[in-house]
């Protein structure tokens, strides 16, 4: 078989050939690759030395070991009948909080033991036969906050009883045709953005009573939307894959965010996360199968260095970082890889 059959053999999925036969040279470290325990991975969160990956066409969560970088391992995967695309995830300590997009509930997992993951608890978010999509979590103090994307809603749900959480309080964060997607905490605050809209937005809940949140701020733009990053400091680092944008948004005063900072560029392949190291910003691409590299030496005029696209990263879509290294889940790829960011500019 010639080398460019077996290049079309993966993108296909009709083979497994060795990273090494692909590239001679590579940036990869290690890489599991795994069309059921890896499937259509999602997020990508470090904890310690386990790696979690919740799976929306997987309808899973993946736990992976990664004390040795270049060994990762699968050590557990947890499934449920009441968990469809897992879309969301959360952890507090060893219990992990995470959103089943189309039938709107949230779970509340025991995950001290990898291998044998337990649910401690569920919960309907909104009313069962209402709107669905529910997106990101986020937690703190006992309590999640949670973006139910058709409701236009940010619900807040006590978890500090894990077997029986409730719903105790929501808010409207837009009136328009867009819903909540990101959940992003600051202060007292969440942040909360948009997507599938004409009018997107970062809308800012103050959520000092968890019991009364209050929308008190919004900042809307044509190229703001989704709104899924980092906060490093007093700015947000995030993206909009719909408008190819990369976004630095001022939160100086966290009721009146600034956009001081964008970047709009084809090149970026619609990113759809976004990790920060030093002052390099590291983007999956939804298209191009890689990631796409902004240079933020001047955070007001980021600036686009490059793209690296492999067939194993198709549609890449989690990232998150330790050090040098790069730690990326693939949706369609079905892959969790970690690279060495170094190389990625060579």
């Amino acid at each position: 078989m010639t080398r460019t059959s077996r290049l079309m053999a993966v993108f296909l999925g009709l083979m497994s050939v060795p990273l090494t036969s692909l590239f001679a040279e590579p940036p990869f470290v290690s890489q599991l690759v795994d069309p059921i325990q890896l499937r259509g991975i999602e997020d990508v969160y470090l904890d310690g030395d386990r790696a979690f990956l919740p799976c929306r066409e997987g309808q899973r969560l993946t736990v992976c070991s990664v004390k040795d970088p270049t060994q990762p391992r699968i050590l557990g995967t947890f499934t449920h009948p009441d968990l469809d695309q897992a879309a969301g995830f959360a952890l507090d300590g060893n219990t992990a909080y995470l959103a089943s997009n189309e039938n709107h509930q949230l779970l509340v997992l025991d995950v001290t033991d990898s291998a044998n993951m337990k649910l401690l608890g569920k919960v309907i978010i909104g009313p069962a036969d209402g709107p669905k999509w529910l997106y990101k979590v986020a937690y703190r103090n006992g309590y999640c906050y949670v973006a139910l994307q058709q409701a236009k809603r940010l619900y807040v749900v006590d978890v500090r009883d894990k077997t029986q959480p409730k719903v105790v309080s929501d808010v409207v964060v837009t009136t328009d045709n867009d819903g909540p997607f990101s959940v992003m905490l600051r202060d007292q605050h969440a942040l909360v953005g948009t997507l599938f809209g004409r009018n997107n937005r970062l809308a800012v809940v103050n959520i000092q009573d968890p019991l009364q949140p209050r929308l008190v701020g919004a900042l809307l733009g044509p190229d703001v939307c989704q709104v899924s990053g980092k906060i490093i400091g007093d700015r947000y680092f995030a993206v909009c894959w719909d408008r190819n944008s990369f976004l630095v948004v001022n939160l100086a005063d966290v009721t009146k965010p600034r956009l001081e900072g964008k970047l709009v560029d084809e090149r970026l392949g619609k990113p759809n996360r976004c990790e920060i190291v030093g002052d390099r910003a590291y983007l999956p691409m939804v298209q191009g199968g890689g990631i796409s590299i902004v240079d933020l030496s001047n955070p007001i005029e980021p600036r686009f260095v490059t793209t690296f696209s492999h067939p194993v990263l198709k549609k890449t879509y989690g990232i998150a970082a330790r050090a040098d290294l790069l730690f990326v889940g693939s949706r369609e790829g079905n892959s969790f890889v970690v690279i060495d960011r170094r190389e990625l500019e060579k």
